[in-house]
């Protein structure tokens, strides 16, 4: 991952949780003008200060550091409905993927009958 993407994505989480760059800094123990040095790309975090921002942005390292390719926005929500599934059992997370599959038939079901109108 870049570091101009793993940035994006402490800012994106930083501000979904409306923390100001100092708020944040304070919460991880590190000053205000390196978290902004971090978001903008100018510097790489070590391993311990990204696990400090991560603990100060009550995530785990594994969401800044995992990229799916998608806007920041997207990524956060797959991360959080990951969240949703951590301490589910075999048997419901395979009821949720069904719900969850037969909802998408449902969704784009409507979207083609919307497009023919």
């Amino acid at each position: 991952m870049q570091t101009e993407d793993l940035g994006k994505k402490i800012k994106k989480y930083r501000i979904v949780q409306d923390l100001t760059q100092e708020s944040l800094g304070e919460k991880a123990g590190l000053h205000y003008t390196y978290i902004g040095q971090v978001e903008r790309g100018e510097k790489e975090p070590s391993l311990k200060a990204l696990n400090k921002i991560a603990e100060a942005l009550e995530i785990g390292v594994d969401k800044l550091l995992i990229n799916y390719n998608l806007s920041s926005g997207v990524t956060i929500q797959i991360s959080n409905i990951t969240d949703l599934l951590l301490d589910r059992s075999q048997q419901e997370l395979e009821m949720i993927y069904t719900l969850l599959k037969n909802l998408i038939e449902i969704i784009d079901t409507q979207a083609n009958i919307e497009k023919k109108e």
